[in-house]
């Protein structure tokens, strides 16, 4: 059995700022109006990494549970941002390509969301049923160690010990493709995030798709 891990942001759900206006908020909430907004990129990050650099950029220097309720507030705040419509939220062919993959592959997330904020986007868009078992953004402290985590959470719900040669780590970002080669699995990169397909296709992914429109997709992977 093959194991298809999906990342979630830029990759099944459109990159529409949503999460960048509810950490601002939760920020805004602590230090009161910000007109110098933190801008960087967030494809990637652990929500942890996202509070860390914003502290950075905005020069303040807080303790650890204060940015333990900074992401307590972000993850209510989500709630107030979600599209109305979540066909406005979700990317090209979700959910048919999942409705799709269920029935040849196992199904895993693998984000940098805390699992609450994780399960919200997924539940309001209907995607949650898909994912039986996963890896968030609370669950380690960098990235590239989700994927460990999710295959063997994977294999527990399965009942099955995946081959690395069949896991698969479907991602929009760089840090994406990074991730899978050091966990010695296969690199899919979608140009549904910020990332162009010219730059995903720089770092040498496994494979690379513009979207899930793409006629083989599933049939590549097999």
């Amino acid at each position: 059995m093959k194991l298809l891990l999906f990342d979630i942001d830029g990759t099944l759900l459109k990159p529409l700022g949503v999460g960048k206006r509810a950490f601002m908020k939760s920020f805004e909430k602590r230090f009161g109006n910000i007109t110098n907004i933190p801008d960087f990129a967030y494809d990637g990050l652990l929500d942890i990494e996202i509070v860390n650099k914003c502290l950075e950029l905005l020069g303040v220097c807080i303790s650890e549970e204060e940015k333990r309720l900074i992401i307590e507030d972000y993850v209510d705040n989500l709630k107030e941002e979600i599209p109305k419509r979540k066909e406005e939220w979700l990317c090209p062919n979700v959910p048919e390509i999942l409705k799709k993959a269920e029935r040849n592959f196992a199904l895993s997330i693998v984000t940098g969301n805390v699992k609450e904020a994780a399960q919200l986007k997924l539940s309001s868009t209907g995607l949650f049923r898909y994912f039986p078992a996963g890896a968030y953004g609370d669950d380690a402290d960098e990235r590239w160690k989700l994927i460990g985590i999710a295959i063997r959470k994977s294999e527990e719900h399965y009942k099955v010990a995946f081959d690395l040669n069949n896991v698969f780590m479907i991602g929009d970002s760089v840090k994406d493709i990074l991730a899978a080669k050091k966990n010695g699995v296969k690199s899919v990169s979608v140009a549904t995030g910020l990332i162009s397909y010219e730059k995903l296709k720089e770092k040498e992914p496994d494979y690379l798709f513009k979207d899930f429109r793409a006629p083989r997709f599933l049939e590549e992977l097999v």
